[in-house]
């Protein structure tokens, strides 16, 4: 076991993590994971999804990978592509064509761009001509005939008439009648519930919840994390990846008794019957959470 296994592995067993778990987690095999911790890196598929794969294992476990890169650089192969592809034929021609010839196609190119901007060019001046040739001359007039109105025009009578129902309303509103007030709208708010934390042992606590009968829970990712949420009958309402920006909402009104485990709480958002819900651990010590909610009705 390279030391570099052996710390991942120490950071896993400290937050309480199986290999299964971390597997669900990170979507990596579990015998590639087992190949990390032991420092067998010839088992991978190669050395780019080594450091890919030591990336997401850190991340997991709550420690920062740059850091682990590079301070255990002597144990992490270098991502090099390692079966690289025959010459194009393009540079096996190339190759070929004589020192002359090689120096004109450098030069093409240029002589290429250099031609198409003078036929731009040329093409604008000869639309430019074409326009002053074809305008007609102004006409001129001595005097300038002056159009008159209409006393009273339509549009005119128009605004008359909503001049004077706009001064009618107005007195009637001044003589006592009041308007109607349109009903205020909006989503009835749930009430809050009292939470009580009882208990902590590793990352999991358990927390009563003292509600009138509405019990919701609301996730919302940043990131890209484990989420399952579950009842103690065997009954799961959501178990996957919440991605960025991704929203789920329960509602668990019905149920005596939740778990709710998340895979990396920096990256989750969660809310408790529409309030901010403040993780019993702090999420940078505590990545890997699981949350027993026993509702107290």
């Amino acid at each position: 076991m390279t030391e570099l296994g052996k710390r991942l592995r120490e950071a896993r067993e400290e937050k309480n993590i199986s290999l299964d778990e971390l597997q669900e987690m990170t979507k990596i095999q579990k015998r590639y994971l087992i190949g990390i911790e032991e420092g067998n890196y010839a088992i991978m598929p190669g050395n780019f999804y080594v450091r890919a794969f030591i990336r997401q294992y850190a991340e997991a476990v709550g420690l920062d990978p740059d850091e682990l890169f590079e301070q255990y650089k002597q144990d992490i192969p270098q991502s090099y592509q390692d079966d690289l592809p025959q010459p194009l034929s393009r540079v096996k021609t190339r190759q070929q064509l004589s020192a002359e010839g090689t120096k004109w196609l450098d030069w093409l190119p240029k002589a290429l761009i250099a031609a198409a901007v003078v036929g731009a060019a040329v093409l604008v001046w000869v639309l430019l001509q074409r326009g002053t040739a074809n305008e007609p001359p102004a006409k001129t007039s001595p005097e300038t005939a002056e159009v008159e109105k209409p006393k009273q025009s339509p549009l005119e009578q128009a605004k008359q008439k909503q001049s004077a129902k706009e001064t009618d309303e107005k007195a009637t509103n001044e003589n006592g009648q009041q308007n109607e007030q349109p009903a205020p709208t909006g989503e009835e708010e749930q009430p809050a519930a009292a939470m009580n934390v009882t208990e902590k042992r590793g990352n999991t606590a358990t927390i009563e919840v003292a509600s009138s009968g509405s019990f919701s829970i609301e996730l919302s990712s940043k990131g890209t994390s484990w989420v399952e949420v579950y009842n103690t009958k065997g009954h799961t309402f959501y178990r996957g990846n919440l991605t960025s920006g991704q929203t789920k909402t329960f509602d668990l009104s019905a149920e005596s008794e939740v778990w709710v485990k998340i895979g990396r709480t920096l990256d989750v958002e969660m809310k408790v019957n529409g309030q901010p819900f403040a993780y019993p651990f702090a999420p940078k010590e505590e990545v890997y959470q699981k949350l027993h909610f026993v509702l107290k009705k």
